[in-house]
Parts: C-alpha cells; structure tokens; sequence
C-alpha cells in the first residue's frame, strides 16, 4: 500500500494571513500533514510515502526531514487545480494506493474504516454527518457543497455538481481516495484523454469516471473530519 498527499496548493485564502502552507498549520502541537503521516503508518503498513509539492516546497520539506518521503514537485501548481497532483501522485504509484487531502484533521477511525473495505474496486470515504461540520465551518451548504448520491449497494451515482437542494446529498466528500493498482493505469488513461481537466476539480473528475463506467464504493463514515479551507475555519475550529 502506499499513501499519497497531495500538498502542491498554494492555499491562497489561508496563506496571505499566516503566511505559511494549509498543511504546515499546527492543530494540538501536530502539523496537518505530520498528523496524517504519523496516523496512517500507526495502521498501515505503508511500502512508500509521496507527497506532492509546489508552493513553498521548501518548507514542507524541511518540516518532513525526519521523515522517509518521497517527494513529486509539481511545477505546474499555480496554473492547474488539485487533479493535476493527484495524477502525478498516481504517475508514479505501484501498488494500491490512498491519495488524501493535506488540509484536514480527521479521527484515526476512518483510517480503520478504510483499511477494513480495501477491495478490488476504487473506494471513498464519505462524510455522513457533514452538516454539523458545515455549521460549525459558518458554511452556506449552497454555496459550499456538491452532489454526492449513491445506490443501495453502496455505488456513487453521482458527485461534484452544484446543488438547488440538499436531496442529492447524501453525505460530503472527505478529501480521501483509495486506489486499487489494477485501477489506476485507466484512470490515468482516462485523464490523459482531454485537456479541459487542469481547469476541474477532483470530485468533478471523480463523476467522470462514473460516466467512463467505472465503479466507485462508498464509505460512509460517521467519525469526526475537519477541513482548513480558510482562516475562518481556524477560528471555527479553535473555539
């Protein structure tokens, strides 16, 4: 199994005020991604560790020496979205893989969660109880959330779209991706087909995949998850 970070952003709405990466804040004496480090290789044995670099790489690195990493620099950051990252993450990926968000603070339950549904099909975490964190968050949930619908078995139907109601919400995306090996040569096929993907989001590619027939599980989780998305998230939080 190996773990990929994505950590390239530049996290403008964070950064003009602390002047520092989303991933480097310290949330109980821990960075963000120290925290996610350290919580996956408690769980997982992990055969490689890859983080995902661009703005002030410098930095993550010097944070991270004491680690055993592998770093991506993404020299592209600043003119492509976060999927970008996240296929230069897989580019390099030979074995099943979670590819997780750099700027979340989550319960080491949902890394059991996912450790325990590893299977032959892509898999990802869902938050069922994303309204208390979008009102503790002061989030607009409709400004602030996307479609996300599954079937009785547990398939994502749909995710990524702006929404009129919150009846296509059937819980939030996390943040977190888990990639079985013998998935990740078509979805790199998938995003080499068309340009317009440096200007989409993940969860956005995500529902393209779906219409590509590919299968996605869900799982939902119930445990606490937390996103830094600006400073007003750090206040939220804190308080």
């Amino acid at each position: 199994m190996e773990l990929i970070i994505l950590a390239a952003g530049q996290g403008k709405r964070i950064n003009k005020y602390l002047k520092k990466n989303k991933c480097l804040l310290k949330i109980r004496n821990k960075t963000l991604i120290e925290k996610i480090i350290d919580d996956f290789t408690s769980l997982i044995n992990l055969d490689k560790i890859s983080v995902i670099v661009g703005h002030n790489s410098s930095k993550i690195r010097s944070q991270l020496i004491n680690y055993k990493i592998n770093f991506i620099y993404n020299k592209d950051y600043k003119k492509k979205e976060m999927l970008h990252s996240l296929y230069l993450g897989l580019l390099k990926t030979k074995k099943d893989a979670i590819v997780v968000y750099s700027d979340i603070y989550f319960s080491k339950s949902i890394i059991k969660l996912i450790r325990k549904g590893v299977s032959k099909t892509i898999i990802l975490p869902i938050n069922l109880n994303w309204k208390s964190v979008w009102i503790k968050r002061k989030k607009d949930f409709f400004e602030d959330c996307e479609s996300l619908t599954y079937n009785k078995k547990f398939y994502l139907s749909e995710i990524g779209n702006k929404i009129i109601s919150t009846q296509k919400v059937m819980g939030q995306y996390m943040g977190m991706i888990y990639f079985p090996k013998k998935s990740i040569s078509k979805v790199l096929k998938i995003y080499k087909e068309k340009t317009f993907y440096k200007k989409i989001h993940i969860t956005q590619f995500l529902n393209h995949l779906l219409k590509k027939n590919m299968k996605i599980k869900c799982l939902p989780c119930k445990s606490n998850w937390y996103e830094f998305d600006d400073i007003q998230d750090i206040r939220n939080f804190n308080k």
